[in-house]
């Protein structure tokens, strides 16, 4: 009795041990999960504001800063107007009005920006895409107040403002960069750079990078005392974040919304970027708690376990020696050791793996071979290694003394292959072929013949694939030793540049005697030509760009490039055609009507290159010349809305021209090509309209409305008026007086 008393009392303890144990386990596991999800919004909430920052930065604030600077630089003429400008502390007419269209063309090309200006310090004035404004009074001057806090800038400092510019009669809130214009200019005449983006679409540009913002998250952005610059509720903008501490303990806003704060710096270390993540209300931080319990936990659980085991040794293990002496010992069997189980895994199962993963192990060196063989071969022939012994591993075996290169013009077929491969004696030539890192065909042909045998051969080969399709060979000169290997595949690639220059020979052997420009002095003369080219075109000159093409082709053939060179260079004209057309916001299969790096890059003649170039310029001309006569239209519209939205005392060609930034003879032009009518006659029509409804009105003298339509001589308006409409203003008085009488009766009838 007193056993079984014993051995109740130890199950007893059992259950009530594990029972604790089992419950510490799911607090601990509570506290540790709610801690493990405290840590992971944390982490998570770091990282996504580190992205969103960098996101923005590269995409809004980087642009803004760099964008409208790159593209003005970029325009041909700009560097030297600017210098000039600044030089002479003055500018003419006609720099201002280029000016002011590089600026209008950058803004229209940069979706950051809504406005670009360049402020001139010595001269008090702007240039920009809405026009010149100057700081001191001006005859013209435009909305001088919303630029008046740039004369108080230092030239040389970088600034970010917040400004409320009049914009249509509204006041509108902008973000503005002011920063110095890279260039060497005269001292205290550091042109600046000023860019502005209104802050809603700042914003909206900012939101569009944030692309893993989750629902309910808002992001804003600070300067470093914690003033908001830009958010989504405009409520905020100006506002004073509250502070927020490093452990995510939650804040109010100003809107009264209890969030969770994380920011970032940006990249200048002007700004901050703030996430705003909603607060759930069921985050804690839990790190000294969990730390508690996780030792109380451990401590409670090597005491349960103690117990266990000593119940386990005084209880069961005594039993279970008991029982071990009945079970006999395993034997050996046939000289192999047998499992006590019958599931266990035998030796021999072991030796299998080892068999099986050999296996794969070959038949991996068996697919990969070809791959390797070739990687070997073209650090080869590039003079990253060297050959000193046969290989049966990669079956590359050279048993002769001499090597010789050989290039091929296009890949051939199988059929072409095998018939090339069988002109060449096996006995007395070992050929590598495999293709080199530019997928071209290569065979490195190993041999004891002269240097004339090789090309003897390949003619002969051909020959008879002129039956199949040509192939050209450029043959490199003989290696006598491994380390010349690099010089002959260099070689084969010059001599087959030949057949880009009317040399139509199949085999093409390299003649040491040419001598050919090198590489890096003939590319820099050769892009410089390809970007007069572009200027050219811009330009719309016809001749000059067909002479420019003639030059380049000149030049392409006195300097005999290489193969790949002159791919690049074909390549090279392609892109900058490209450039043109996704300058001027067009495709370039609209423009041209083809993949152009696709077409350039298979020409195989150099008289090809010279047509395709010209037909493309041409296309390019015509496509600009389109585009030139849609701004000419777009020019006449904003004039005549010019003209009607204005008093006709204060028009002039003059003061229309320098709304639109141009001279006053190309607007007449440009007015006369478009309507049909001269703009002088169009001003005096909209004048005599203007007079004719003052003097049906009745309200006003000849002389007032002499002075109220721009004229000053009374007689002249009197002369230009019965000219118009075949009246004299006395007769044109009686005349509406009459009509007046005559409407008043009608008018009493229809109230009765």
């Amino acid at each position: 009795m007193s056993g079984r008393r014993s051995v109740n009392l130890v199950s007893m303890w059992i259950v009530v041990i594990f029972s604790v144990i089992a419950v510490t386990l799911v607090a601990m596991l509570l506290l540790v999960y709610s801690s493990i999800l405290n840590q992971e919004l944390r982490f998570t909430l770091r990282e996504q504001i580190t992205v969103l920052a960098d996101n923005a930065d590269l995409q809004v604030m980087e642009p803004i800063r760099s964008e409208a600077v790159r593209r003005l630089t970029a325009k041909e003429g700009f560097s030297e107007t600017m210098q000039s400008v600044c030089a002479r502390q003055t500018a003419e007419s006609r720099e201002i009005r280029a000016l002011a269209g590089w600026c209008a063309e950058v803004n229209a090309a940069t979706s950051q920006t809504n406005r670009v200006d360049i402020y001139f310090p010595g001269q008090a004035m702007t240039v920009g895409s809405e026009g010149v404004r100057f700081l001191a009074d001006k005859k013209y001057a435009v909305q001088a107040s919303n630029y008046a806090f740039l004369s108080e800038l230092n030239p040389e400092d970088s600034v970010w403002m917040r400004r409320v510019m009049e914009e249509s009669g509204e006041e509108i809130p902008y973000i503005v960069y002011a920063g110095p214009f890279p260039g060497i200019f005269p001292a205290g005449a550091n042109p600046m750079v000023v860019v502005s983006v209104q802050e809603e679409k700042l914003h909206e540009l900012i939101q569009k990078s944030l692309r893993t913002l989750n629902e309910g998250d808002r992001v804003f952005l600070t300067d470093f005392e914690g003033v908001v610059w830009s958010a989504q509720d405009p409520s905020l903008v100006g506002a004073q974040l509250p502070l927020a501490d490093s452990t995510l303990e939650a804040v109010h806003l100003l809107d009264g919304e209890q969030v969770l704060l994380v920011e970032s710096g940006d990249s200048t270390g002007r700004f901050t970027y703030v996430l705003a993540h909603p607060d759930r209300g069921w985050l804690r931080n839990y790190d000294s708690a969990v730390s508690l319990w996780v030792m109380l936990c451990v401590a409670l659980l090597c005491a349960g376990m103690i117990g266990v085991l000593w119940v386990l040794m005084t209880n069961y293990a005594r039993p279970m020696r008991r029982l071990m002496r009945h079970i006999p010992e395993t034997g050996r069997e046939n000289g192999l050791i047998t499992s006590p189980s019958e599931n266990f895994t035998q030796i021999e199962t072991a030796l299998e793996d080892m068999t099986r993963y050999r296996e794969e192990r070959e038949r991996f060196l068996i697919q990969s071979r070809p791959a390797l063989r070739s990687a070997w071969l073209n650090c080869l022939v590039s003079g990253e290694a060297t050959y000193t012994a046969p290989m049966p591993q990669l079956d590359i075996a050279f048993p002769h003394p001499f090597f010789q290169a050989v290039l091929l013009s296009a890949r051939p077929s199988e059929e072409q292959e095998r018939l090339i491969l069988d002109s060449f004696p096996a006995a007395s030539f070992t050929i590598a072929a495999f293709d080199s890192r530019e997928k071209e065909r290569v065979y490195l042909i190993n041999h004891a013949q002269d240097e004339k045998a090789v090309p003897a051969l390949l003619q002969k080969a051909g020959e008879k694939l002129e039956e199949t399709g040509g192939i050209s060979f450029g043959v490199g000169i003989l290696a006598a030793t491994g380390d010349m290997i690099p010089a002959s595949f260099r070689c084969a690639r010059r001599a087959l540049s030949s057949r880009y220059f009317d040399q139509k020979s199949v085999v093409c052997v390299f003649d040491p005697s040419v001598v050919h420009m090198k590489s890096e002095d003939a590319l820099p003369q050769l892009i410089a030509q390809l970007y007069n080219l572009t200027g050219l075109i811009r330009r719309q000159s016809v001749e000059e760009v067909d002479k420019a093409i003639d030059s380049l082709v000149s030049q392409l053939k006195e300097s005999v490039p290489s193969l790949s060179l002159m791919r690049s260079i074909m390549l090279l004209a392609a892109a900058f055609l490209c450039k043109s057309a996704y300058d001027m916001k067009n495709a370039p299969e609209d423009v041209y009507g083809d993949d152009l790096m696709n077409v350039y890059y298979h020409i195989e003649d150099i008289n090809e290159f010279s047509a395709r170039l010209k037909r493309d310029s041409g296309a390019l001309n015509a496509c600009l010349s389109r585009e030139s006569s849609e701004n000419n239209r777009s020019l006449v519209q904003y004039a005549i809305h010019h003209i009607h939205s204005m008093p006709p005392s204060e028009l002039s060609l003059q003061s229309i021209a320098d709304a639109l930034s141009i001279s006053t003879g190309h607007l007449s032009r440009v007015f006369h090509q478009e309507t049909g009518k001269k703009l002088v006659d169009y001003l005096q029509e909209v004048r005599m309209k203007y007079a004719a409804r003052l003097l049906s009105q009745g309200e006003m003298t000849n002389e007032q409305i002499c002075e109220a339509i721009g004229y000053s001589r009374p007689q002249y308006f009197s002369a230009k008026f019965k000219e118009y409409y075949g009246l004299t203003l006395t007769e044109y008085r009686r005349k509406c007086r009459y009509e007046n009488r005559m409407d008043q009766p009608e008018t009493a009838a229809d109230g009765q």
